[in-house]
């Protein structure tokens, strides 16, 4: 893919024209408000590995690592500079996956979503310049490309309508400018700066209950391109004045104002103050009193806490409050899987308001500074082969395991060095991974050292090329934004040099290493900790448990939506976007699995929470059971998100539809599939999904992405599975160039598929 197909793609999306691509031989990668089928209860069954549990008290008040990269990673400055922001040596690392990203590229006027509300610089020819914001009903979604289609492709929220302008006196596009300061995983305070002295400071929050800003020195201007009907001062709230607008298309906003300023109506489209002014005026969309109670609060900053105690874990925003309300409290808003797994005593804290999501259904405000959710932890599912419906310890008949050891001997033979060593980390990641699965399964399900000490030097070698930075194109510093990146154009490994997929492509490097790590404890801190620092530094670039001076905290993990966004630093119009929830998961399993290697106990707290998270979160966004009651009824169907954005969801990839039907939309959200899969994939979606989208279409699909189907066939019928998987006529063009025959039979044969 080059740069300008990559940019064409990212616009083809953001404009929901959709084009089939060429049909590639194997799989390419790119660049009511309460669910009425709750949570079922999670069991992780029996295992022959002893589940470990923690008590601890702060699980992201720790490093990964201490100090600088590893000096192996040339150091760089990036091509693309962030707009608005500090980013010398010293100054904090800024966020290239998260809510406010779009502020910091191109022209900063693509919109961010906080949640519920989304805000972007405004600086229109002939028009208002300031900070905008919106919000959007469900009922003004647009379908298409046929809008009465059920299921319809895609649906998305229309983006940049004008409700109103945060300005000031005096503002034009040629002098005022956006920057921003305090980069939080969950927040970030922008300035609408007009002189070094006169600027408007307006905090951005996930779940924000305001939308506020606060006036240095500016003579306030709230411009509405909607244009206002009417406007009223009301009695005021304590010591704040209220007044109340009302928008030609029918819409109430309530305003606060803290300070000694008094706003009129000037014309339909601009409320103006009286004086130059320092006050804080605050918007919310709608009248309450919950308003009321929580006006004159707002936060500046949020804090990510978490805590692990046995088999449960709570993890909580802190919002870092400032100013002062009736109730004593802030107002937060929640998303649905936020709304299940609330904590007991938040559940009066409910403000009896709801305002639609662009995605993710309706979010509930709560009057509180803190959301604390809890989550139990799926603490048995580690190496060996599970299924949500397997109760039995793995075991392996003489027969099946000469079987596989069969498809072993065989696939031993090919080439790991040579297959790793390509120009993708990627795609290198999916090899090595591929391959150390086959020496686990040499090593610990056929217990055959002769077959483990044929395979095992050689993805060790495979591994200690890319620790060494010896590949194609080696790994940078990128001393601009702060990450790790590839030395390869931008528009080659998908994306990954302009952050695009981190997780993805890191994720199968660490999994593998994991994996062979399990064999061989010794081999990480050999040569002077050559792959252990490898590791380590893969993981501090996309999950760093706390920002340093190197990497953001959790670059990936939007701990707010609960996934992760793989799109970098390109702007777009509907937001941050992921393809495959299955490499999300995989990239936190395999974080799972080298902490347990590595002794971390506080980064598989960690990794088994965002788990825990992933899927209630991805049940409710990502794969849709029939009984789905979050996202639209005429798009429950498709059974797959495809792309999820930020204000959009198109049920699509960044690379085609597939050979036969929309396999490859499919498959992008299965593979690899590994024992977490099914803890993920429940068993009920599994099926539907395949009764209803892919039974009539896999004796067609004549490429590796059958294989992929196949494999994700075993999380409900793993009989049939195995019977395609362990026949005579075996035909390696029907897999991934990412799986072997050898882990498909271990794992099906492990979860009862053999019997």
């Amino acid at each position: 893919m080059g740069l300008l197909d990559l940019k064409n793609a990212l616009k083809k999306i953001d404009d929901s024209i959709k084009k089939k691509a060429d049909p590639p031989q194997v799989p390419p990668k790119r660049a009511e408000l309460k669910q009425s089928r709750q949570q079922q209860p999670f069991s992780t069954g029996k295992s022959n590995e002893r589940s470990t549990s923690f008590n601890i008290d702060d699980i992201f008040d720790d490093s990964i690592a201490d100090g600088e990269p590893p000096v192996i990673f040339k150091r760089t400055k990036h091509r693309v500079v962030p707009q608005g922001c500090a980013c010398g040596d010293e100054d904090d690392a800024i966020h290239t996956n998260n809510f406010y990203n779009n502020l910091t590229l191109e022209d900063q006027t693509f919109p961010v979503w906080t949640l519920p509300y989304s805000l972007w610089f405004s600086k229109d020819s002939g028009q208002d310049v300031g900070l905008a914001f919106n919000h959007t009903e469900a009922s003004q979604r647009v379908y298409g490309p046929e809008a009465d289609a059920d299921p319809a492709q895609f649906y998305f929220n229309p983006p940049k309508i004008k409700s109103l302008v945060i300005s000031g006196e005096g503002f034009r596009d040629y002098r005022t400018s956006v920057t921003l300061e305090g980069h939080n995983k969950l927040s970030v305070v922008a300035k609408v700066v007009w002189e070094e002295d006169k600027y408007i400071s307006v905090p951005l929050a996930h779940g924000m209950g305001f939308v506020t800003a606060t006036y240095n020195n500016i003579k306030p201007v709230i411009a509405s391109q909607v244009g206002i009907q009417e406007f009223s001062r009301v009695e005021n709230v304590g010591s704040l004045s209220k007044y109340k607008i009302k928008l030609f298309n029918q819409v109430v906003w309530s305003v606060y104002i803290d300070g000694d300023v008094i706003l009129q109506l000037e014309d339909p489209n601009h409320i103006k103050g009286d004086k130059v002014t320092n006050a804080t005026i605050q918007f919310a969309r709608g009248e309450s009193l919950a308003y009321d109670d929580t006006a004159g609060t707002y936060p500046v900053g949020v804090n990510l806490l978490g805590n692990v105690h046995g088999e449960k874990a709570q993890y909580s925003f802190e919002y870092k409050m400032q100013g002062c309300s009736r109730s004593g409290s802030g107002l937060v808003w929640c998303l649905p899987h936020h709304q299940e797994a609330l904590v007991s005593t938040l559940q009066n804290k409910y403000s009896q308001l709801e305002l639609d999501s662009p995605t993710k259904g309706v979010m509930r405000a709560y009057v509180t500074n803190v959301l604390t959710m809890e989550e139990q932890l799926p603490l048995g599912i580690n190496w060996d082969p599970w299924a949500s419906f397997s109760t039995d310890t793995p075991s392996y008949s003489p027969i099946v395991k000469d079987l596989i050891k069969a498809a072993a001997i065989e696939e031993i033979k090919q080439d790991v060095v040579g297959m790793a060593n390509i120009d993708s980390m990627y795609t290198s990641g999916k090899i090595l991974d591929k391959f150390a699965y086959i020496a686990y399964v040499c090593k610990f399900i056929l217990e055959d050292d002769e077959l483990t000490a044929r395979i095992l030097p050689r993805v060790k070698e495979a591994v200690e090329l890319f620790a060494n930075n010896r590949q194609k194109y080696p790994l940078v510093y990128d001393t601009t934004w702060k990450g790790l990146i590839s030395s390869a154009d931008p528009a080659a490994d998908f994306g990954n040099s302009n952050y695009n997929d981190h997780h993805f492509h890191y994720g199968y490097h660490i999994h593998a290493i994991a994996l062979v790590a399990k064999i061989d404890s010794q081999w990480l801190t050999s040569n002077n900790n050559l792959v252990l620092n490898y590791a380590n530094t893969l993981l501090r670039d996309t999950a760093n448990p706390k920002k340093d001076k190197y990497f953001p905290q959790f670059r990936s993990f939007d701990w707010f939506h609960g996934h992760s966004f793989a799109h970098g630093i390109f702007a777009s119009g509907d937001g941050k976007d992921e393809e495959s929830s299955s490499e999300d998961y995989h990239f936190v399993y395999g974080m799972k699995l080298y902490a347990k290697v590595v002794g971390n106990d506080k980064m598989e707290s960690r990794a088994n929470l965002m788990l825990a998270i992933m899927r209630r979160a991805m049940n409710m966004y990502m794969l849709y059971s029939d009984d789905n009651k979050i996202q639209p009824k005429n798009f429950i169907r498709n059974k797959v998100a495809g792309i999820s954005f930020e204000n959009k969801i198109d049920f699509a990839t960044y690379f085609g539809r597939g050979t036969i039907a929309d396999e490859w939309i499919h498959g992008i959200h299965m593979l690899p599939i590994t024992p977490i899969s099914s803890y993920i994939r429940q068993e009920q979606f599994v099926r539907e999904e395949w009764d209803q989208k892919l039974a009539k279409i896999i004796d067609r699909i004549p490429d590796g992405w059958k294989g992929i189907l196949m494999l994700n066939l075993a999380l409900f019928n793993p009989k049939k599975a195995w019977n395609w998987f362990a026949r005579n006529d075996w035909d390696d063009r029907l897999i991934d160039n990412g799986m072997s025959r050898t882990w498909s039979l271990a794992y099906i044969a492990g979860i009862g598929g053999a019997d």
